[in-house]
């Protein structure tokens, strides 16, 4: 919870942002037990493989569940699918349960008023958990388009995760990274810290 915090920190201060679809990287992105990936939707694929992907426990997927149309292009933005729906998202993770899970959702979205009955904004769910934190960081990138970060902690760390986008809105683009908390690195650092402090109780003794 102290590296989210530190993160958050880091992103407010912040004072030039890239102007990216992937405006808020974490700091922990390609730290060992951690996964990142992207989808641009630049087809009408239902099933669209990820346009970026660093994932060492499988292959994430991805599918779209919409009544509407895929966009070629709509506001100088190239592939955007018009979700009168879901966005269903499978990713795989360290295959043996830590105690914490953070995942960071970035979405660049737009609001329409295709549906009633769907909000129009979007709503991101995550499944297994017993415990689960959230917040969200929201700003304008002009035209109407917005880019979220959803931010999520679940309490145990699962070893895969469904993770569920709705609402009456438009998708550009989506990036999810994931990391267990502790990373398995800084268990075995901790690991190696008690075998010290053990030797040299022994050793005083």
């Amino acid at each position: 919870m102290i590296r989210l915090l530190t993160c958050i920190a880091v992103i407010l201060g912040t004072g030039t942002v890239l102007r990216a679809d992937d405006l808020f990287p974490p700091l922990w992105r390609g730290d060992q037990g951690s996964t990142v990936q992207q989808w641009n939707f630049a087809t009408d694929e239902h099933i669209p493989a990820p346009d970026s992907v660093s994932n060492p426990y499988g292959d994430p997927l991805l599918r779209v569940n919409s009544v509407d149309d895929w966009i070629d292009g709509i506001d100088q933005r190239q592939g955007v699918w018009s979700l009168s729906g879901e966005i269903d998202v499978y990713i795989p993770n360290w295959p043996e349960i830590r105690p914490e899970k953070e995942i960071w959702v970035q979405l660049t979205w737009k609001a329409t008023d295709v549906d009633p009955f769907l909000p129009n904004e979007p709503v991101v769910g995550v499944v297994p958990f017993e415990y689960m934190e959230a917040s969200l960081i929201s700003e304008q990138l002009g035209d109407g388009w917005m880019h979220s970060l959803f931010l999520i902690n679940i309490w145990p760390n699962p070893v895969e995760e469904w993770i569920t986008i709705k609402g009456d809105i438009m998708v550009d683009q989506l990036v999810i990274d994931t990391i267990c908390v502790p990373e398995p690195a800084t268990l075995v650092l901790f690991g190696m810290g008690w075998l010290v402090t053990v030797a040299r109780k022994k050793r005083s003794v």
